[in-house]
């Protein structure tokens, strides 16, 4: 009678020692597979990047009605602004922050949209535990009419007081670096109420106090 042979290549079938290896292999491989896909759901929805955001500093130089003018042609009445803002943007969390989508500051007054600035890029990398301080400078005119007929009795009334409620509204999207492929982003949305007095002119400083950001829906920014 033939022997049957100790290797897995036996002729007559795998002897049973082989068949409790496959059998352990499969039972191995069954459960890699299901702890991975825990893995990438645990990462996909349980990992979601944190943003912090506060305004250390911010000064208004002007804020006010102006007629623009261009040549010969008649003047065009403008609305005027000279914002500057020390915005603080903070990445808590133990792992290297992408913005997938640059992160938008934008200056409202009134509900009414003045001035949009780039803070970060898309694909800037935020390290992590670490602070960004970014300097903000909002300065142009929009025409008039931006500001309707509630937001100029608005705007007289603020100016009575010498302190004009401004809010900077921030709007992105990040992720953290290496999940980026798993879907893993948040869309970040701020607002930042400001109470600012008109600043004299030169160098004197305004004393401001720190504002801490609340977290909103972001505004949809197409241009």
């Amino acid at each position: 009678m033939a022997k049957c042979c100790k290797c897995c290549c036996c002729p007559y079938g795998p002897p049973r020692n082989c068949r409790r290896w496959f059998a352990g292999l499969g039972i191995g491989l069954a459960v890699a597979a299901v702890l991975a896909a825990i893995t990438v759901v645990v990462l996909r929805f349980g990992v979601v990047p944190q943003v912090k955001a506060k305004v250390y500093d911010a000064r208004l130089n002007s804020f006010a009605f102006a007629n623009r003018t261009a040549g010969a042609a008649a003047p065009t009445p403008v609305f005027a602004f000279d914002i500057s803002v020390a915005l603080a943007v903070r990445n808590p969390s133990g792992a290297v922050m992408k913005h997938t989508r640059p992160l938008v500051a934008t200056s409202v007054f009134h509900d009414r949209r003045l001035y949009n600035a780039t803070v970060a890029g898309e694909g800037h990398k935020h390290k992590m535990l670490k602070t960004k301080v970014h300097v903000v400078h909002a300065v142009g005119d929009v025409p008039a009419y931006v500001l309707d007929a509630a937001a100029e009795e608005d705007f007289k009334k603020q100016n009575a007081t010498g302190v004009f409620g401004v809010e900077m509204r921030l709007s992105g999207e990040v992720t953290y670096v290496g999940l980026d492929g798993l879907g893993n982003k948040r869309k970040l949305g701020f607002s930042c109420p400001l109470a600012l007095p008109l600043a004299p002119p030169g160098p004197e400083v305004v004393v401001f106090a720190e504002v801490t950001c609340k977290a909103q829906e972001p505004d949809k920014i197409y241009f």
